[in-house]
């Protein structure tokens, strides 16, 4: 968004928060913390319930079940509001702690989490290999294909693009992953997995050099 656009956005998000306070009688017991503005989280929340909203009530089929759910999510939206955005706001607004800019260790440790961790090995080592001529395989198959170093991401800090058998592949919005099939992209792939590959060398011999620093300094 532009600025302007963003200030009108925010103009009618305000608004509307203010008819649900008002409508749905979030005063009392302050069920709506009065901080909401203060908590990034909770904007979102209250963001996505207006757009939600929007799309039900004025559909060309109205649909009364999908009110109920919305009515449920409300709900659950402003519980969360008081137990998990704002539970400790009940004197006064705290600020939450954001993730400082030197945690470099703590971001580094999420990116090297595994997101099947959880998944049986048995169901891994059992998962089909893609045929000739597939164009979508699914996550596991390329999980075990990265943990038997037989795919790479395009880099350590950029895994949504998968080398997999002479071929890129790239994760789905729906789940797994599809073949990459514009040639001119692939070229453009290859080049900067060539540069991705020199800067995180760079990267991890400067991460060695300071650890040897430190461990002489110690």
């Amino acid at each position: 968004m532009t600025p302007t656009d963003r200030k009108a956005a925010w103009i009618e998000l305000v608004e509307w928060v203010i008819w649900l306070h008002d409508r749905y009688e979030l005063a009392t017991e302050h069920r709506l913390p009065q901080c909401w503005p203060l908590h990034p989280g909770l904007i979102e929340e209250l963001a996505a319930l207006k757009a939600w909203r929007g799309e039900i009530y004025t559909a060309d089929q109205p649909a009364g079940q999908a009110a109920r759910y919305w009515h449920a999510e409300l709900r659950h939206v402003i519980h969360a509001a008081t137990t998990i955005y704002a539970a400790g706001c009940r004197a006064g607004h705290r600020t939450p702690a954001a993730l400082a800019a030197a945690d470099t260790d703590l971001c580094a440790q999420w990116l090297r989490a595994d997101p099947l961790a959880a998944v049986p090995a048995a169901l891994l080592a059992s998962t089909a290999k893609p045929r000739a001529g597939d164009q979508r395989i699914g996550d596991p198959m390329i999980h075990d294909a990265l943990h038997r170093g037989e795919a790479r991401p395009l880099g350590q800090q950029i895994t949504d693009y998968v080398h997999y058998r002479d071929q890129w592949w790239t994760a789905h919005p729906d789940g797994g992953w599809t073949v990459v099939t514009d040639p001119v992209f692939t070229a453009e792939l290859d080049s900067a997995a060539d540069r991705m590959a020199v800067a995180d060398a760079a990267v991890a011999a400067e991460r060695a050099r300071r650890a040897a620093l430190e461990g002489g300094t110690s």
